[in-house]
Order: C-alpha cells, then structure tokens, then sequence
C-alpha cells in the first residue's frame, strides 16, 4: 500500500472537524481554488491548468455545486482504470480506509466506503452507474450526507491526454455553516485532483511534470 498523502478528495471526515468558531480562520487563509486568472465560462483547462466553478446557493439553503477540470498527461482509458478500481481507492486516497463493493447490477455498483479521522469514523454508501469508456454517475443512498451526487468524466484532448472534470452537489445531514463546506468543497477536491493525477501518472509509467499547475477560477454558475 503507498504512502497517502493528505487529501481528502471526498472531504467528508473533515466536515465533521470544523464549526463557526473556525470560520474568520478560514476566511482569511487562501485557498487552493484562489486563482491568478480567471477562465472564461465552459472553456477546457489546457496543459498545466485546472479550472474550479462553484455555484453556492443563498445562506441557508442547499446544495452546494462545484466543477472541477483538470489537464492530466494520460489517456482516457487509463483514467477509467483508476477511477473504477474502487477497492484500490484506499491505497491513495486518505482517510479512506475500506472501500467495499458490495453488488454489482449490469452497469450499476454499489459501494460501501468507511472514512476515519482522528476519532471520527464516517460511512458513505454509494450508487455508481458506469458509462463506459468516460463517464461515472453517482449518486448517495446511505450515509452521513443527505445530497452527495454528480458524475466524473474523462474526455480526450489527444491520443495521449485528458480532460478530468468531477461535478458534484453536496448537502450535510448534520449541522454545519455552508461557509465552512464551501470552503472544503473548493479547497479540498482540488487538491484531490491533484493527487488523482500524480496516481494515474505512476500507473501510466511517467514522472510528473516539473511545472506546477496553475488553477483558474471559473465562472460561478
């Protein structure tokens, strides 16, 4: 099993660590999602950039949407490897420690996933419907969140790279300031990306590129 690196790229177990004494903190600490630029509206990351868009609703209601796309220097059916290799999830993902299928239905799996941190232990049970050779859906229906659904999807730019975009609504079961998942929301799973990159860069056989990646924020919709 590899090292796991800090990134909670479903950001559950965190959620639970934070409250309203936390938030002029986190307000005033930059965030991975802060961009030297901004992206035009449903424009495609180029090499070495990532795209973050968000659309929060007004204070109080729910759910919170996020897009991230990401550039990755790997083919589409690497990705899909990744991506649908649930029970291996753990060994790069953090605070993922089991990651269980526990039926599969044609095109339909069904995941069991146990997240703990510190001396918090979460379950998220999910519904992923597979649109082979690019796409994922997935959908929450039991677990500690109310609303926890969206889609990945991998698309060519080349022969030989990708367009890695996740969207995602995410709503709380239990109490939690919509400033503070906000925040995770846009800070975390970019950071997740990152990490998704690097992985599929290892099993494709490449070093990961020396530039950094520049993030872009996009348009809120």
């Amino acid at each position: 099993m590899s090292t796991k690196r800090r990134l909670p790229f479903l950001l559950l177990p965190v959620v639970l660590l934070l409250s309203e004494n936390f938030l002029p903190f986190l307000s005033s600490v930059p965030s991975v999602a802060q961009a030297v630029a901004q992206a035009a509206p449903s424009v495609s990351p180029k090499k070495g950039q990532m795209i973050v868009s968000t659309r929060t609703p007004k204070q109080g209601t729910w759910p919170i949407e996020l897009t991230v796309s990401l550039f990755i220097e790997v083919p589409q059916q690497t990705l899909w490897g990744i991506l649908t290799d649930y029970e291996s999830l753990p060994d790069f993902v953090p605070h993922l420690e089991e990651c269980t299928i526990v039926d599969r239905v044609k095109n339909r799996v069904y995941i069991e996933e146990v997240f703990k941190c510190f001396p918090l232990t979460m379950r998220l049970d999910l519904e992923i419907k597979e649109e082979p050779p690019n796409r994922t859906v997935f959908k929450r229906y039991s677990g500690n969140m109310k609303v926890y659904e969206g889609s990945w999807e991998i698309d060519p730019a080349s022969p030989e790279t990708s367009i890695f975009t996740l969207k995602v609504k995410a709503q709380p079961d239990f109490p939690v300031p919509q400033k503070v998942l906000t925040w995770i929301l846009k800070t975390e799973i970019p950071k997740g990306m990152l990490e998704m990159r690097k992985q599929a860069l290892t099993v494709s056989g490449q070093r990961e590129p020396r530039y950094s990646i520049e993030v872009l924020s996009g348009q809120d919709f």
